[in-house]
């Protein structure tokens, strides 16, 4: 996992302790994207996350208690973080957390497989929001073991991986996955902060997250090709391709070569 960029310089000491908390926010992204497909973490993460991202503004206003211009000068990106549906929902109730109830009217999942970066099958199979994607799988290998039919529409074939794909939402955030709300609220409040330092005269703050992963990359959990034919099919795809190479090569003809 790529490690958080610095985006500010001792020449913006004046609102130091607002970007301090921001980056603080980044690092808090990084360790939702490593965690993505194991519940606590990643919701121990987020709610990191929102403590921190909520801070920023009320650290920002202190920060420039005594810069009535430059205050006026981002009124305008203020609103537009107050627009925002994470800072929407910490305005209604400043304690807003996500619990792992909050988590289960909505959160869904996927099995299938696929092929290098591209999926190539993909057909709904519950996880659940309480368990990891290696237990989801393990549930979906007993499945297949039993269950035919479901094998054959979602597993693998001999270029082909299997996968699990997840996603985690709320009622509060319809159709965003909470990894995109708070990247998005990460990028408002670094707008938010470039305003104000550009204000100050400095120059802006680097907002372009290089560092960031894909979410429809981070959704995605790719297992062993091999272990799944093993354990569901009982055949070793390695073994059985050497013996395909060896028997080749035995009847191949001298002109084949």
């Amino acid at each position: 996992m790529d490690q958080p960029r610095k985006t500010s310089s001792p020449r913006h000491g004046t609102i130091e302790s607002s970007i301090d908390r921001w980056q603080e926010c980044h690092w808090h992204l990084h360790q939702m994207e490593m965690h993505y497909h194991n519940p606590e973490p990643f919701r121990y993460s987020l709610n990191s996350f929102i403590r921190a991202a909520k801070e920023v503004p009320g650290i920002l206003q202190a920060d420039l208690q005594n810069h009535a211009q430059v205050r006026a000068q981002v009124a305008t990106e203020f609103e537009i973080l107050n627009q925002n549906t994470l800072f929407v929902a910490l305005k209604k109730r400043r304690d807003f957390l996500v619990h792992r109830g909050m988590l289960e009217p909505q959160s869904n999942g996927s099995v299938g497989t696929t092929e290098g970066h591209q999926i190539k099958v993909a057909i709904p199979f519950p996880v659940f929001p309480h368990e990891s994607s290696d237990e989801a799988y393990e549930r979906y290998i007993a499945s297949c073991r039993t269950n035919k039919i479901l094998r054959q529409l979602s597993g693998p074939d001999s270029g082909s991986g299997p996968a699990i794909w997840r996603t985690w939402l709320i009622p509060q955030f319809p159709g965003h996955d909470l990894l995109e709300v708070a990247f998005e609220a990460w990028l408002l409040t670094g707008r938010l902060l470039c305003a104000a330092v550009v204000a100050l005269g400095e120059p802006p703050l680097d907002l372009e997250l290089l560092c960031r992963h894909s979410v429809n990359d981070i959704q995605i959990k790719r297992f062993n090709r091999r272990d799944f034919f093993l354990r569901v099919d009982g055949i070793d795809i390695e073994e059985e391709a050497r013996r395909y190479r060896e028997f080749f090569d035995k009847h191949r003809k001298p002109s084949d070569s």
